[in-house]
């Protein structure tokens, strides 16, 4: 066993694709805005643990289309695709250790990881990643 727990990242875009890629992030209050995620318990799979902290951080469901390891150093990024629209506004979360959620259409500033990795997740091919769809 590894000394760091298993933990996902969430890269989550709407289901319908629009003309400006937009994709949701979490204002964590002492890190500053990141992308949902956290460690997998042994019980879960991938897109289970991906799926849970979404909803526990933004409060939003979704489908979890794909997952890749490689993206992100000793992390699993999975893709899930929201079916709300997204809105132009922020809201609250349930989950007191963040304070805003919104869908970002630029790469925040605040930022907890650096802009290289928001925007490796913006130019990766998911069609070369690994699908969850059964």
């Amino acid at each position: 066993m590894s000394e760091q727990e298993p933990w996902v990242v969430v890269w989550a875009v709407p289901k319908e694709s629009l003309d400006t890629p937009c994709w949701l992030m979490v204002k964590h209050i002492e890190r500053g805005w990141e992308l949902p995620g956290g460690t997998i318990s042994e019980t879960e799979s991938l897109d289970i643990a991906a799926l849970r902290e979404l909803f526990e951080e933004a409060g939003v469901l979704g489908t979890a289309t794909n997952y890749d390891e490689n993206i992100i150093q000793k992390g699993t990024v999975v893709r899930v695709e929201i079916d709300e629209e997204p809105q132009p506004y922020g809201w609250e979360s349930e989950d007191e250790k963040i304070s805003e959620v919104g869908w970002c259409v630029d790469i925040p500033a605040e930022l907890y990881w650096g802009e290289n990795e928001v925007q490796r997740l913006l130019d990766h091919d998911w069609s070369t990643s690994r699908s969850l769809a059964s």
